[in-house]
């Protein structure tokens, strides 16, 4: 990976950091707006079936570079949690749905 690139460190850090809805620069990195994350994720699950799962094998070889195996676990894990929350919200509000109906 380049030096550009950002590390798992740095991608927990701009979350816990507060920043207006514009995209703005702080210590030389790009700070993403909602529009540019819901184009994004418009983007990927928009994707065919074989793309989608290329798109997910690349983004999860290039976050394993420079971490040991119980790095790689913790996020992993970590990264499982994310989906799992998603897939319980989705789940919930369908069952919402189907009772309002």
């Amino acid at each position: 990976m380049s030096d550009q690139s950002i590390g798992f460190e740095d991608v927990i850090r701009k979350l816990g950091t507060d920043y207006n809805t514009s995209d703005i620069e702080k210590d030389d990195k790009l700070i993403i707006n909602d529009n540019t994350y819901k184009s994004l994720i418009s983007y990927i699950i928009s994707l065919p079936p074989k793309q989608y799962t290329l798109l997910s094998t690349l983004i999860g070889l290039l976050l394993i570079d420079n971490l040991d195996a119980k790095d790689q676990i913790l996020l992993g894990k970590f990264i499982n949690n994310i989906g799992q929350t998603i897939i319980t919200s989705a789940a919930q509000e369908q069952i919402t749905i189907k009772k309002d109906k």
